[in-house]
């Protein structure tokens, strides 16, 4: 197998823009790789994971829904992933695979890059998943003062809150709570799958009134690329970034850790956007 071989596993994975992304860096830098989309189900996880071991990959991006369930089959797990205990980068050298995250951290990127630190601010983050659990790290480890989290099932929000208990909260998810949340945070974001192509929408976005004139509103979502949500958020003036963001961001992250190589990132968004349209 090629040493250089790159992929992005996830079930399904159809919709990914990693591909895009990394191979557009790959354009870039030079760097001898290559990059597929290759859907694996909760099955198979074991069986790739060993095969990519044995040498079939050289790394791995890590969507939905294995962010978590890949933990036990790994070597060795990156501080900042195992604290919120989930990956979406692997790395395999020498018969080990070794996880990182680079989810929550792009995101902190991808806010400073636009001139918003994290420091200080209130969040209402939305959901309590893998990404979120990521973003939620890496919020508080930026210094964010108040982190409200929000999920549809509030076991997961209470677990994910236990991560950083001095500065987490979990907070019912329903109309009243969000209104009141989001009155008092500088930033929304949604790492729910709510507003996806192919899955429900928000039941409702009159929370959105409630926010802070200065709130930026965040959505991981990026199928469609204008969700809903930024959508009615940009209606009551607000400042709203896309998930495309995150993605450019935790990709060069992800990149630099596979192959060592700097990237221009300007330069990228600029590919990524033409090829985007």
């Amino acid at each position: 197998m090629t040493a250089g071989r790159l992929c992005v596993i996830g079930d399904p994975v159809g919709h990914s823009l990693s591909p895009l992304l990394h191979r557009a860096m790959i354009a870039q830098t030079g760097a001898p790789y290559t990059y597929e989309l290759h859907p694996v189900s909760a099955a198979a996880l074991p069986e790739f994971v060993a095969a990519a071991k044995d040498g079939a990959w050289a790394g791995c991006n890590v969507t939905m829904p294995h962010k978590q369930t890949i933990l036990p089959l790994l070597d060795e797990v990156d501080g900042f992933a195992a604290d919120c205990g989930a990956v979406n980068t692997v790395c395999f050298r020498d018969g080990r695979a070794v996880g990182y995250n680079t989810d929550g951290v792009g995101l902190v990127d991808s806010l400073r890059c636009r001139g918003f630190d994290p420091a200080g601010r209130t969040v209402l983050l939305l959901g309590a998943g893998g990404a979120a659990s990521a973003v939620c790290c890496a919020l508080a480890r930026a210094g964010a003062s108040h982190i409200f989290v929000a999920a549809r099932r509030p076991e997961a929000a209470r677990t994910l809150s236990a991560l950083c208990p001095d500065r987490v909260e979990a907070v019912p998810f329903d109309g009243a709570t969000l209104r009141r949340t989001l009155a008092e945070s500088t930033l929304l974001i949604n790492a729910t799958p709510l507003g996806m192509d192919g899955k429900p929408p928000f039941p409702e976005l009159s929370f959105l009134r409630a926010a802070p004139r200065e709130a930026v509103v965040y959505d991981l979502v990026y199928q469609p690329r204008r969700t809903a949500l930024l959508a009615s958020a940009a209606a009551c003036g607000l400042v709203t970034v896309p998930g495309t963001s995150l993605l450019l961001y935790q990709a060069v992250r992800a990149f630099t850790l596979f192959t060592g190589a700097p990237v221009n990132v300007p330069a990228l968004s600029r590919a990524v956007e033409r090829q985007l349209g």
